[in-house]
């Protein structure tokens, strides 16, 4: 019987090392979200406004020189500004529309609240069906 003991222990111990492998001494990652105008852009184009905007979370020490590691959150802005439609929205944004659910909504109230409408109108399309049926001609007619 003890055998059987310490051998449930040492099953125990895989997952005890798997899930020490979770604990981490980093904290959680924070950065500077959004961008800034760095240059004039040299033309009108999309092009030359994406060479002017810069991402906060890239900005580097002034002391660093060569090959500089990027900060965390930098590769995600740099992939979210060549993706975006139009540059200048990642300074100034646009204003919103119209919210495209309210004809949505407006039907399904009208829906909810009709219900007994429809109902009525379901039963005289249901037997209209049936009287068509009815009169239909076979081939076994002819």
């Amino acid at each position: 019987m003890r055998y059987h003991a310490s051998w449930r222990s040492w099953r125990l111990l895989p997952l005890t090392l798997l899930l020490s492998g979770c604990v981490s001494s980093m904290g959680p990652s924070s950065w500077e979200s959004g961008y800034r105008q760095v240059d004039e852009p040299a033309g009108n184009d999309a092009e030359a406004l994406r060479r002017a905007i810069a991402p906060n979370s890239c900005r580097v020490s002034p002391g660093q020189a060569g090959i500089v590691p990027l900060p965390p959150g930098c590769a995600n802005d740099l992939n979210l500004q060549a993706m975006v439609e139009r540059p200048s929205d990642l300074l100034y944004g646009r204003e919103m529309g119209p919210a495209r659910g309210a004809p949505v909504a407006a039907a399904a109230r009208e829906r909810l609240e009709d219900r007994e409408r429809a109902n009525s109108r379901r039963i005289q399309l249901e037997s209209e069906a049936r009287g068509s049926a009815s009169r239909s001609v076979t081939t076994g007619d002819l």
